[in-house]
């Protein structure tokens, strides 16, 4: 299955090889009045396919565009320290303002904590980093086959008409936290996205960055140098590069769902995806609809919205299999199933030495 239809999960060789540089899935959501929480998971599977820790040499960020552009002028910054015996790590929160926000690793301390445990941050906020239940969703089962289904022009959305499966139950991920203030923005109408780069050792190099779910699982081809390139990129490079990948994609499920106007359908579809990030207007409710929507919170269907939006109706909907935790960071704790290792499962150990970077 190659890691289809688990959002970012497994998304390039490099987050195959390493799940501390694959970036999962990002929510940004409205907190306590005047405050919003951002969330990013990184590690799928967790503790079976991926460490349970996040890289040293890595920078984590949250990356803001307060004119809702595509130019980055605010970041939230996290780096970890060495793990300890048991796992333990301590991240530093930054804060950087303005052109720097567009590479480097400076910027203003806010914080620093440990492994599993809530922190405070100097502008009144709060950050919490460790292992947690998976928040995303979906059938990835059927998801497989409907696709496989659009390659050979088959249009079957039976597929998602029994009971819906979750792929990803009973999986864990690592998960990073913030809970900001609302002018930490820098605006009403911002554009939000996560990514991490490499630094320290050689020049930093960005080799992830994340938004909106499934947009690899639908448009793109198995991990590859097409993903790899797709992670080191920007969202202000996206519609030049990635527009007529898409419309050909969103055209031909258009056409086979029966569009009145599939042209139309198809350039909703492209406008929707790109370029990758989420709108966010801080202190409205959190409601994820790619292009049109407000953030993403923790239990919206996003799974079922974004198939939804590509076939032109209602398809694949379903309601969050996960409790509502109402304390920050409001994830669920990890489970402890005796499950196989999900990377082993779909062959994506195979997949990545086949297909690394500068591969024909």
């Amino acid at each position: 299955m190659e890691g289809e239809g688990t959002s970012h999960h497994f998304d390039s060789p490099t987050a195959i090889e390493d799940g501390r540089l694959n970036l999962g899935d990002l929510y940004v959501f409205p907190e306590s009045p005047g405050t919003s929480t951002l969330v990013v998971t990184v590690n799928p599977d967790a503790g079976r396919s991926s460490p349970t820790t996040f890289r040293p040499d890595a920078l984590y960020e949250f990356v803001i565009a307060s004119d809702g552009g595509t130019r980055e002028d605010r970041a939230f910054r996290m780096t970890f320290g060495e793990p300890d015996a048991g796992g333990n790590q301590e991240m530093r929160v930054r804060h950087t303002v303005g052109p720097q926000s567009g590479s480097g690793t400076d910027g203003t301390e806010l914080g620093a904590g440990r492994t599993g445990a809530a922190f405070p941050l100097s502008n009144g906020g709060s950050a919490w980093f460790g292992l947690a239940q998976d928040p995303f969703w979906g059938d990835a089962v059927a998801l497989f086959a409907f696709t496989h289904g659009l390659a050979q022009s088959q249009y079957r959305p039976e597929l998602f008409a029994g009971p819906p499966g979750n792929l990803l139950a009973g999986r864990n991920v690592t998960a990073i936290a913030l809970q900001v203030p609302d002018d930490a923005f820098g605006g009403a109408n911002v554009a939000v996205w996560a990514r991490i780069s490499l630094y320290g050792h050689a020049p930093q190099r960005q080799v992830s960055r994340a938004a909106h779910p499934l947009l690899r699982s639908f448009f793109f081809p198995p991990p590859g140098p097409a993903t790899e390139a797709l992670n080191a990129g920007s969202p202000a490079d996206d519609v030049a590069m990635y527009s007529d990948l898409v419309m050909r994609t969103a055209l031909h499920v258009a056409e086979l769902s029966g569009a009145a106007i599939p042209d139309e359908q198809a350039a909703t579809v492209v406008a929707a995806f790109l370029p990758d990030q989420l709108r966010y207007r801080p202190g409205q409710p959190a409601h994820f609809a790619p292009g049109t929507g407000n953030g993403r919170g923790l239990h919206d269907d996003a799974f079922g919205t974004t198939l939804s939006l590509m076939v032109g109706r209602p398809l694949g909907v379903t309601t969050s299999p996960h409790p509502v935790v109402p304390e920050f960071p409001h994830l669920a704790p990890a489970g402890h199933d005796d499950l196989p290792a999900l990377a082993d499962m779909l062959g994506l150990r195979e997949l990545s030495a086949d297909r690394r970077p500068g591969d024909a």
